[in-house]
């Protein structure tokens, strides 16, 4: 039995290429004078539709077939291979097909895509009425993220949003070690942090006698960093903070330099592991700190939220109506396997000396869904196409939506749990990876549903939605992307050399000089001129 959680978000992408496409169309009454995008009535339109696909779409697909008599539509789906997504879709490009819903697997596409002038434009009134159940998920749950669609202040494609990543880093304490120590609550302020940390390095947490453990290693940046309202990955491309209007590049604010002094000085006093150069992470899944999990430090923020939940962290619904305990996440059983009697704890970001409080979250952006420029030839196709596209991806039915995602219920799936949106997949198509391709499911979007599962719900109510800071560029533009692997070599090298002591934290200034001649100058100016753009 397979247990699909969130299920009324349906990941989905929508292309159908065809050159100048009139087959197969009938012809119907006269639209609307006033609404260019009113389709026909009665006219059958052909539409090319891409999507994600781990198998291609049989041929009759039953969920294509219901989707064609319910608009009187014919679909003509491009079953292309996922791994070569773009390169099969700019071949057809190339020929001068242009699918109709054109999926953008790669966010990072749609300047180039744009530009090409492959894309038809959305105007914000169109969308309004023919994709208003869209827009009401994204406008209600990720105010501001449809900006991302826009290029020069044009709207060419709507924003594909992970529900999940609305949920910010973990902070994750020893709470055995914080007992040994005397300290009964988590830290909220970045002084009580600092306290901990060296009450964690100094007082022998773990009780065996030797001093051999510390209080953090790589990913105490984000707590520190957030608490001056920044955010900096180690390896990781620029991350941008808003200040009054502006964007700044964390790598180069002037508050990075108090927080690179408070790292330096643990470093020095043997607060901050050694190793933490090397990072928490000795091989394997990526998620895990082999650090903490060792009993070497007492604090970490990797991974995500639920890779540290213990077994019944919460209750999962079955089908008879009873409820079983939640398993081991990854880090909370490799902690049991070394330490069973381990204890850990969750804690909130911290407040920093200026008023800010954060820790940083991951980009919710996914990808982009368009029309295909020809769709403009006919706008009352282009009215059609978005009508379908509402539907499969955010209609209020939550069996509808479900049925279009995952196939027909009572035959390929069925409820759990309504309530939390929790579904089985019913035999056999639960040992049959991607079979929604196959029976031609699968063609709506992911949309910000607030999740309702167990998981997502212990994460709202221990506060792992506040605080988060997200990027507000979350797309790779040129400049970034050419200048990018230096930065990040520039950037690293100088917070390593501050915080080892190898430079004195006056060589901050210098290092800023440094990276802003390097191409930072370029790569800041370039994100207010998008920034600009999409806001006005």
């Amino acid at each position: 039995m397979t247990t699909v959680v969130g299920c009324g978000q349906a990941k989905v992408s929508q292309n159908d290429g065809q050159k100048a496409d009139n087959s197969g169309q009938q012809q119907g009454q006269a639209k609307e004078p006033d609404d260019p995008y009113a389709p026909e009535e009665g006219k059958k339109y052909r539409i090319s539709w891409t999507n994600y696909q781990i198998q291609p779409a049989e041929e009759g697909a039953i969920i294509i077939k219901m989707l064609e008599e319910k608009f009187n539509v014919e679909i003509d789906l491009w079953n292309m291979e996922h791994s070569r997504y773009h390169e099969l879709l700019n071949l057809r490009l190339a020929s001068g097909e242009i699918p109709d819903v054109f999926r953008m697997t790669d966010p990072n596409t749609l300047l180039t895509y744009a530009e090409q002038g492959v894309l038809a434009e959305l105007p914000e009134d169109f969308l309004r009425k023919y994709a208003p159940d869209i827009l009401k998920v994204i406008e209600e749950n990720a105010p501001g993220y449809m900006d991302f669609g826009k290029v020069n202040g044009v709207q060419y494609a709507i924003p594909a949003i992970n529900p999940t990543n609305i949920f910010r880093l973990p902070l994750v304490y020893r709470l055995d070690w914080m007992e040994n120590v005397g300290v009964t609550k988590t830290p909220e302020t970045l002084e009580e942090f600092e306290e901990l940390m060296y009450k964690f390095a100094k007082e022998d947490p773990d009780r065996n006698g030797k001093d051999d453990t510390y209080g953090c290693s790589q990913t105490v940046l984000y707590p520190v960093l957030g608490a001056f309202g920044l955010v900096i990955d180690f390896g990781g491309s620029s991350f941008f903070v808003e200040r009054d209007g502006k964007l700044i590049d964390s790598a180069v604010a002037p508050e990075l330099k108090d927080a690179l002094a408070i790292l330096a000085k643990w470093y020095k006093d043997g607060v901050l592991d050694p190793e933490f150069i090397t990072g928490e992470n000795y091989g394997g899944y990526w998620a895990l700190s082999h650090a903490f999990i060792n009993g070497r430090i007492g604090y970490s923020s990797l991974g995500n939220y639920y890779h540290w939940l213990p077994e019944g962290a919460y209750m999962i619904p079955t089908e008879d109506g009873t409820e079983i305990p939640s398993s081991d996440e990854a880090n909370a059983r490799e902690i049991k396997l070394v330490n069973p009697n381990a204890k850990w704890i969750q804690g909130m970001p911290l407040l920093g000396p200026t008023g800010q409080r954060g820790i940083k979250a991951y980009n919710r952006l996914m990808n982009f869904y368009g029309i295909g420029k020809l769709a403009e030839k006919d706008k009352g196709k282009m009215g059609k196409i978005m009508e379908i596209f509402n539907y499969v991806s955010a209609t209020p039915d939550l069996d509808e939506r479900t049925t279009y995602r995952w196939g027909i219920k009572g035959v390929h799936w069925d409820w759990i749990n309504k309530e939390m949106e929790t579904i089985k997949i019913l035999p056999p198509y639960d040992t049959e990876s991607g079979y929604e391709n196959r029976i031609g499911a699968n063609l709506g979007m992911t949309l910000p549903y607030p999740p309702k599962a167990p998981r997502e719900q212990w994460a709202y109510e221990h506060g792992l939605d506040k605080y988060a800071i997200e990027s507000p560029i979350q797309i790779g533009l040129p400049k970034a992307m050419q200048y990018s692997a230096e930065l990040i070599k520039i950037r690293d090298e100088a917070i390593v050399a501050i915080i080892t002591g190898d430079k004195p934290l006056d060589y901050f200034e210098e290092y800023v000089q440094i990276y802003m001649a390097a191409g930072g100058k370029e790569v800041e100016d370039e994100a207010n001129e998008y920034y600009k753009s999409i806001k006005n």
